[in-house]
Order: C-alpha cells, then structure tokens, then sequence
C-alpha cells in the first residue's frame, strides 16, 4: 500500500553531485523489460533473445542471431531491426547516427565512451576498463587544471570526482564514474526537478527524496546496446532516488511498484546492509515488486523468467534467476519454473504471499551473518 506526498523543494538548476556507494547496476530494471515486451511482436527474428544477449552485453551473440538467409523474407520491423543493428556492430566503423545524434557540450567524452562501449560489446570476453581509464585521465587532464595530479593509477573516487567537476562546468548532471553491470557507464542530462515521497513497502514506511530527470544527453551503454530502446529507469543512492522521468507515468503500477518500491527498498537496505552487493539488492527489490504488484504481476514474471541466468555477469539477470528459483521452490516445489501459465494458476495473493515470505527469510539470514554481509544469494 502507498502514501503519497510530493512537494516539489528545488529547482532544475542547481547540479547535484552524486557519491557512489553501489554501482548504477542497483537500478529499474523493470522499465526496460516492459519496453520489450511492448515492442516484441512476433516475426522471424528472435527479438526477445536479440535484446537479452544486448542487455547482458553480448553483441557478438546479437550479430549471430540476426544472420538471416537473404533469401528468407522478414518483416519491416524485422528488417530494420537487422539493418540497425549491423550499421552500428557489424562493421569496421559505426554507421549509425548514435554521435551525431546527440550533439552536445560533450561530445569529445560521448566520443571516448563510445568507442569504450564498442569494443566492450563486440570482445565481451575483454576487459577494456584500463583503456578507458587512460583515455579518461588524458581527457580530463586538458580540462580541469585539478585534474593534472590524474594517473592511469588513481583510484576511481578522483576520477569521479573530476569528471563530474568538467560535465558540471558545462551546465549538465551525471552520475559519475561508475558501472552498469561490468561496463563502465556514463549518464549525462539536463534538468532535474526534486521532490519527496512518502510510501509504505510492507507496513515498512519509507520517506526519500527523488530527482526526476529529463533531457538526456546519453542513458548509458545499455541504450547503445539495444539501439536506443532500452535503457535504465532510475536507481537509488544513500542520499536520494533518481528518476527517468520520460519513463514513467507517474501515476502507473509500472512507477509506483517497478520504480518507487524497488528503489525504496535498495534505499533502505544502504542502511540495513550498507556492504551487500548489487545482486542481493536487486534480489530483494525483485521480491519487493512481487510482494505488490497486481496488473503488472505476471508480466513482471515473464520478465524475470525471459532474462534470469545465473552465470551472467550482470546483477539483474542472476537476480531474476535466484527470485524465479526461490519462488519457484515455494510454489511449485521445482527448481525453475519457466511455464507462465502454470503461474497463472495462482491467484495475485498467493504469489505476494510467497514472495513475502521469501524476502523475509532473506532478511532473516542476512542478519544472522551481520550487518557487514556483503553476499549471500550467490556466495
């Protein structure tokens, strides 16, 4: 159940200066799943395997995939989808509009974490972070005049600090350097507007604050991933809660639940287990909008079910593997269920029931190990 209040106490101006202490991978997830849904139609290419393998960071599978004998005949959504994917992946170049369709004031950084981006999905296997590390002191070094002290050594806090020093300069807000999953990310818009929300999770009450933010000149690698369709929608701070605005109406489920509730409970449990890692937070936040939802139930499920691998080295993907398993050992006393109509059996209660249920035993034995945990989902 939800209380709300929002007054809205500053405005878009001022730049606010974010201090890490979890990676952006502890963010809504959600938002971008129901993206592929609604865009998914059925058609020769596997489009809903096309955007996971994006979504996990995995191009060369998506360049796979989309080979498609050219004397079969595939939709137009299809064929563009094929089209776009191979102007920005498939050659020695991208020839995609992707720069020039951002022009801003920062378009020589845009241009470095681009081709970071680049290199990372097509060699998933490589580790490019150094490389772009490098590139990064250099850039900001001929910026910033603190930021001469800079080395391919310092540690990333400096670096953060500095690059978010420069992108201030220029009128704009980001996070900072940071991860999305295993990639470096860079987020980057223009306006914000700040406002406070009071809500309940569970009896639990909570009160942050929430940036809703606009004009972006760039939502990350995963909208360069999935061409510019799927991208975060929002994450959460000790500090505060920040919104994709564009994302959401406001008054939707899809807000309340997959963005409100989720990230309520990531900012909760800073306090309750300021050590855990991202994907035990995103275990008990998926738990959380299960605990909650009614008409976005079943298709937060399929969801789940549709990007869940426990191998992956993206935090929400081996959550939705560990919330499907867990429920799943409730519900069905299976390992994994993955037929959506068998949960359909059950009625919305039972589910909020089980899921409840499992989050409280989380919490359980996340204090037996102390407040210092730091994993215990996937040890």
């Amino acid at each position: 159940m939800f209380w709300l209040t929002s007054s809205f106490v500053a405005n878009i101006n001022s730049m606010v200066l974010l201090s890490f202490k979890k990676p952006l991978s502890t963010r809504s997830f959600l938002f971008s799943c129901f993206l592929i849904l609604n865009f998914i139609s059925k058609g020769q290419l596997s489009l809903e395997k096309i955007f996971s393998y994006a979504l996990d960071g995995n191009i060369t599978e998506v360049l796979k995939t989309i080979e498609i004998d050219p004397s079969q005949h595939l939709s137009a959504k299809d064929s563009t989808i094929k089209i776009k994917f191979e102007e920005r992946f498939k050659y020695s170049a991208d020839k995609s509009n992707y720069l020039s369709s951002r022009k801003s004031a920062i378009d020589s950084l845009l241009f470095i974490y681009h081709n970071y981006w680049r290199l990372s999905l097509l060699n998933p296997s490589k580790n490019y972070d150094d490389l772009l590390k490098k590139d990064l002191v250099k850039f900001l070094s001929a910026k910033n005049k603190s930021a001469k002290k800079l080395t391919s050594k310092s540690n990333d806090d400096d670096l953060s600090s500095e690059l978010k020093k420069y992108i201030s300069s220029t009128g704009l807000h980001t996070t900072g350097y940071g991860n999305t999953g295993k990639l470096k990310d860079l987020l980057v818009w223009a306006t914000e507007k700040d406002t406070t929300y009071n809500f309940e999770i569970n009896g639990e009450h909570i009160s942050a604050r929430v940036f809703l933010m606009d004009k972006f000149i760039t939502l990350g690698w995963e909208e360069y991933a999935t061409l510019d369709k799927l991208y975060p929608g929002g994450w959460a701070t000790h500090e505060a809660l920040y919104c994709v605005e564009k994302a959401y109406d406001l008054k939707s489920e899809n807000f309340l639940i997959s963005y409100l509730a989720h990230e309520g409970r990531h900012f909760a449990d800073y306090k309750l287990f300021p050590e855990l890692v991202s994907t035990d937070l995103e275990y008990r936040a998926k738990l959380t909008e299960l605990s909650m939802a009614n008409e976005t139930l079943f298709t937060t499920i399929q969801i789940f079910i549709i990007n869940a691998n426990y191998e992956s080295d993206n935090d929400h993907q081996v959550a939705n593997y560990c919330v499907i398993r867990d429920l799943s050992k409730l519900l069905f006393k299976t390992e994994f269920e993955k037929d959506l109509t068998k949960w359909k059996t059950f009625n919305v209660e039972i589910i909020h029931t089980a899921a409840v249920q499992a989050l409280n035993t989380n919490t359980g034995d996340l204090k037996k190990e102390g407040k210092g945990v730091k994993k215990f989902i996937k040890k």
